[in-house]
């Protein structure tokens, strides 16, 4: 009587097998998460997009001014600041952009490690702790637009430190930005606020994350430092694809390729730039009011 033989996969055959899943999941693994990080940054450019048409709503009701800081913290007088009622807080403006946006979530970068609480924001339990932002937050303004108010120069921790450098920085109207789509306004950022000595932390806005500290400031005057150099060639040290999102003067928001972001100070990019940081009509002096 004839029977007929079972046929089975041989051990090499397995082997084989296994080898081209595991080769094809090499090369579709890193597609899958630029495909991810695309989804992530989409996302983050809505959110400086709302933060951007928020700061225009803000300005059309205020005479066309900027939200600005009050230096002499103050009581906030809300309870929605997620430590007290009663904290005195320096940085106000997402409090005071809130009513046009009435979303918290928009302040936070799904590509931010630290989903917006970073330790060089300086949070702190202390209700009187005016560096804190309580609430979590992944952008950073520009300290020349959304400027200063008010005349108490002690630090409001109750220190006594002078900080008389904040009269520098006093309330802008928009007739004062020389040039507002080119004018960096809000973005994604390692800082409380953007400026132009310290704007490496928006060419590599991941770097306080990574490092657990700022990035050097003086911006592509430092690039000459391998050890800051190699960290602005690593992806994980930018917040989305070796770029971020930044939200300029005029309300409109884009991607920039981190070493296509500029402070707008020549001296400071080594080269002229048509945009940046500075509050100045560019291609003038090259330098920067503070």
């Amino acid at each position: 009587m004839h029977t007929r033989s079972k046929s089975a996969f041989t051990l090499i055959e397995l082997l084989v097998v296994i080898a081209i899943i595991a080769i094809l999941a090499a090369i579709l693994f890193p597609v899958f998460a630029q495909a991810r990080e695309s989804a992530r940054k989409i996302s983050c450019l809505s959110n400086t997009k709302q933060l951007g048409l928020a700061a225009m709503q803000y300005v059309q009701d205020y005479d066309e001014m900027y939200p600005c800081q009050p230096w002499d913290g103050g009581y906030m007088g809300t309870a929605s600041n997620d430590i007290g009622k009663d904290g005195k807080r320096m940085w106000t403006w997402p409090w005071q952009l809130m009513p046009y946006m009435k979303n918290k979530q928009i302040l936070v970068c799904p590509s931010d490690p630290k989903r917006g609480k970073s330790p060089f924001h300086l949070y702190s339990t202390d209700p009187t702790d005016c560096w804190g932002i309580p609430t979590p937050i992944s952008y950073g303004i520009n300290i020349g637009m959304f400027g200063y108010s008010g005349t108490d120069k002690d630090a409001c921790d109750g220190s006594g430190a002078n900080v008389d450098w904040a009269v520098y920085y006093s309330p802008k109207s928009m007739a004062a930005i020389p040039t507002p789509a080119s004018t960096y306004m809000i973005a994604d950022y390692g800082r409380a606020s953007l400026e132009s000595w310290w704007v490496n932390n928006l060419r590599a806005s991941n770097y306080t994350d990574v490092y657990n500290k700022s990035a050097p400031g003086g911006g592509a005057t430092k690039d000459s430092d391998p050890v800051w150099f190699n960290a602005l060639q690593s992806f994980n040290t930018h917040r989305h694809q070796g770029g971020a999102n930044i939200t300029y003067g005029d309300g409109h928001s884009k991607w920039r390729r981190g070493t296509a972001i500029a402070s707008g100070a020549e001296w400071e990019d080594l080269r002229k730039s048509d945009e940046g940081i500075c509050i100045r009509d560019y291609g003038g002096t090259g330098t920067c009011p503070d």
